[in-house]
């Protein structure tokens, strides 16, 4: 009589073990979604760095321009800086607010200090010039290489569960 009672104890216990794993929020990571679908797309697990940063060819004047980032506590993303080598259409000519410092060295501009906040990133993947490279904890990852040129995406930090890390592409793999 006592194992009747003890097997459905078990398997609500093995039930709740398997939809914890599965359905409850497990690993932080950087993510890419698709814009429209919301799909997840691709992931890069975080660690305990908290800074990152994108680069592209700029579309008109096709130099590099750096956008840096760090990770905040309430999982925003901070945009600390910009570097770019152009002043020309499309790039700030000094910085815009309080506290931001315009810096000039080595033939590229720089803006620093900054501390604009953003619960995500819109990004318009690039066709023409296939080049945004997103760099990570001493890693590059070549977005074209995990998301299709021309894919409206979002950036953001998010606390994924094992079924999202099973369906997503980890590009740290």
């Amino acid at each position: 009589m006592q194992k009747k009672k003890m097997i459905p104890v078990l398997i609500i216990v093995i039930a709740g073990v398997f939809f914890a794993a599965v359905f409850l929020p497990v690993r932080q990571a950087i993510t890419f979604h698709h814009q429209q679908s919301g799909e997840l797309i691709s992931y890069i697990p975080v660690s305990d760095q908290k800074d990152f940063h994108l680069s592209y060819t700029h579309s008109i004047h096709k130099s590099e321009v750096i956008d840096f980032y760090e990770i905040t506590k309430e999982n925003e993303i901070r945009q600390v800086a910009l570097e770019y080598e152009d002043m020309a259409i499309g790039m700030p000519s000094n910085a815009m607010y309080e506290g931001e410092e315009f810096v000039e060295k080595d033939g590229k501009y720089r803006i620093e200090h900054m501390n604009r906040l953003f619960p995500s990133i819109n990004l318009h993947t690039s066709q023409v010039v296939v080049s945004h490279v997103f760099h990570y904890h001493d890693k590059d990852y070549a977005l074209d290489d995990y998301i299709e040129p021309g894919t409206f995406i979002t950036i953001s930090i998010k606390k994924l569960t094992l079924a999202e890390l099973l369906r997503g592409v980890g590009m740290d793999d």
